[in-house]
């Protein structure tokens, strides 16, 4: 017997039985169908001596998994593991399978098929057994038997050039031989993806097709060669170790540098403005020269380059990075490449990419740690501030469910639209559609925009709660997914449908009755372009009374609101104009709001899209104003819930301010 095919019955795989094959005491191979991070994998190992040895996991499809047939070879390199669909995997290659092993495998666990020892059959002067790119070197690796023996050991001691498949020309080929009867293994250069369809070996002469066939190679194919080179002979034995270890064979090669050296690629996030690596690097004695995307032969520097070491450490002495590729390609299997002084090079595995974008924007964020002040314009520039713009656009361009909820009856042509965003605590709805009651808003709607999926029952009942015992109509938009604050104010203002629109936190709440009266009437002017309200404390302390744009932090602007918790000075008898609104309480005519497209969704999550605002208008020429007589009680940030208090939320405020201040000069003009 030299191979086996297997097939786990659904009772097999609720049992968690499994294949086995013993040799005396030993379990030289063990399969088991198990689940592992929320997937199913097949699961190889063994047990010798009573010690559970070195472990395989091959990953398997929701489909495949439901009744897997497995294959299983006993070669002269170890045992070779073909999952449904894959392709064949060596697990213990370099350790031949010993004869006379006996399966004893689950009564669930059914054998399809025994195959034994074939003889090889040729066509033409020999078969090509496997062929595959090496990464990162422009060679190709291949496994050649020749139907004349005595010729394999002949080829290794002189110069040989190779032709593969439909390849023009002639390539140099480096050739060692395997023990007779196991072929030539062939490094050869060449930059085609295949599949080869033959080989020809030059002055020899020879032709060799695939066998059966297929010129497919058992993934991954370097793995195998690294355990035949073990016992290969020839004069090209030392090139062709060089080359495989020049290659990316899917290891983590670096503890075989001659130099202390560890290093983790954390979080991989591909964007439409390049790559993003977060990781941790110790190189205790520099003796890094330089640091390189590949994928297939192509190359991106990391360092020297798009890299930045953070202030972060992992608690094992290795300093965090953050690193940008402006790699604008589908990722298929990429590494990096790392280069000693020296010039000896070792590979590194990647993680798998980040597939959700708000999750992968707020891990780099937090990973950064504290960004020094000199170099935010270099890091924002150069390596986050692209990508992670790109990376949320990508997020709000995607189709997204709309559900809609009316509570009430509302006004057929409202004089205004009172647009409220939902994140976090909603325990505030009920107290706010108090004090709307009693503000005589019978023209007006209330339209609540959930920001926060999860909540969804919440918000209904909440909304429901307040419809029947106050009486003032409210309408409940429900997208599928949270955006932030502003894209969740365009679309309670794409829903609306009032003259005038009054952008409104969820912890606002009205102290004068006719505080939106005021704010509508000073939109008569057509010379304005916004009106804000007067906020204060709960303390009667100013919270807001209109922003100003002000050198801050690392020399960027700021937004920042003068006299904020200090006792709030007299009430303006008329509007009076300021340079900048906060989107707390910010009114718009309808028109000019849809014209503008609301507030600019380059802001993530929130913070800046009301100083863009204000100058946005005033790039038009209109005005923004402070309406002192619409005064209004903000508690400030208490409607996010704990947003604010997660690690990285002051580099999301620094993302948002290098958009703005890319955006606008200091006087707010293009």
């Amino acid at each position: 017997m030299n191979s086996e095919t297997l097939r786990f019955l659904p009772r097999a795989l609720a049992r968690s039985e499994s294949a086995n094959y013993h040799l005396g005491d030993d379990i030289r191979l063990h399969l088991v169908v198990r689940g592992h991070e929320g997937r199913p994998w097949l699961i190889v190992n063994d047990c010798l001596g009573g010690v559970w040895g070195e472990e395989l996991r091959l990953p398997l499809s929701p489909g495949s998994a439901r009744s897997p047939v497995i294959g299983v070879a006993f070669t002269a390199a170890g045992f070779l593991i073909t999952p449904p669909g894959g392709t064949p995997t060596p697990f213990r290659p370099g350790q031949e399978a010993p004869p006379g092993l006996t399966p004893r495998h689950g009564p669930d666990v059914e054998v399809l098929g025994i195959t034994g020892a074939a003889a090889p059959t040729f066509a033409g002067d020999g078969v090509i057994e496997a062929a595959a790119p090496l990464p990162g070197t422009g060679h190709w690796l291949l496994v050649l038997r020749l139907a004349d023996a005595a010729l394999e050991a002949a080829l290794v001691t002189m110069p040989v050039q190779i032709g593969l498949g439909d390849a023009e020309g002639l390539a140099p080929a480096l050739l060692c031989a395997l023990p007779p009867g196991e072929g030539v293994l062939v490094a050869v250069e060449h930059a085609g993806d295949g599949p080869v369809h033959h080989v020809e070996l030059w002055p020899a002469g020879l032709k060799l097709v695939p066998e059966d066939a297929v010129a497919e190679a058992p993934r991954p194919l370097a793995v195998e060669f690294l355990a035949r080179l073990a016992t290969a002979q020839g004069p090209a034995l030392r090139e062709l170790e060089l080359l495989l270890a020049r290659g990316f064979t899917g290891r983590d090669t670096l503890a075989s540098l001659p130099v202390p050296l560890r290093m983790q690629v954390a979080r991989l996030v591909p964007t439409p403005e390049g790559v993003l690596l977060q990781g941790w690097l110790d190189d205790p004695h520099r003796a890094i020269a330089r640091i390189a995307l590949r994928q297939g032969e192509a190359e991106w520097a990391l360092r020297p380059g798009a890299w930045f070491d953070t202030a972060e450490y992992d608690g094992q002495g290795a300093r965090g990075f953050l690193a940008r590729v402006p790699f604008d390609e589908p990722l298929g299997e990429p590494w990096l490449d790392v280069t000693l002084n020296t010039g000896e090079r070792a590979t590194l595995p990647l993680p798998r990419p980040e597939a959700r974008e708000i999750a992968a924007l707020r891990g780099v964020l937090a990973a950064a740690g504290e960004l020094p002040e000199a170099a935010l314009d270099a890091v924002f520039d150069h390596v986050l501030g692209p990508p992670l713009v790109a990376l949320n656009r990508r997020r709000l361009a995607r189709p997204m469910a709309v559900e809609e909820q009316a509570f009430g009856v509302p006004p057929d042509a409202p004089r205004a639209s009172l647009i409220i965003p939902l994140h976090g605590r909603l325990d505030m709805l009920p107290a706010q559609m108090a004090l709307f009651s009693a503000c005589g808003m019978a023209g007006d709607e209330v339209v609540f925009v959930l920001d926060d999926p999860p909540r969804r029952a919440v918000a209904l009942a909440e909304a429901q709660s307040a419809w029947e015992r106050f009486g003032v109509p409210l309408r409940l938009i429900l997208p599928a997914e949270g955006r932030g604050f502003g894209p969740a104010s365009n679309l309670g203002l794409e829903r609306s449908r009032g003259r005038v629109v009054c952008f409104v936190n969820a912890d606002v709440f009205p102290q004068a009755v006719d505080w939106l009266d005021h704010l509508v009437a000073a939109l008569n002017d057509p010379s304005l372009g916004a009106v804000g309200a007067r906020l204060l404390y709960p303390d009667g302390s100013l919270q807001h009374g209109g922003m100003r744009i002000e050198a801050g932090h690392a020399g960027w602007f700021f937004p920042e609101h003068p006299g904020k918790g200090l006792r709030a000075p007299p009430a303006n008898a008329e509007p009076h104009e300021v340079e900048a609104l906060t989107g707390a309480c910010i009114a718009l005519r309808r028109d000019v709001a849809i014209r503008l497209g609301g507030f600019d969704p380059d802001y993530v999550i929130g913070d800046f899209e009301d100083a863009d605002l204000s100058a946005r208008l005033r790039a038009e020429g209109l005005r923004c104003v402070l309406e002192d007589r619409a005064a209004l009680v903000h508690l400030e940030r208490q409607s996010q819930g704990r947003a604010d208090a997660e690690r990285g939320r002051w580099n999301l405020t620094l993302l948002n301010a290098w958009t703005y201040n890319r955006r606008w000069n200091p006087t707010g003009t293009l």
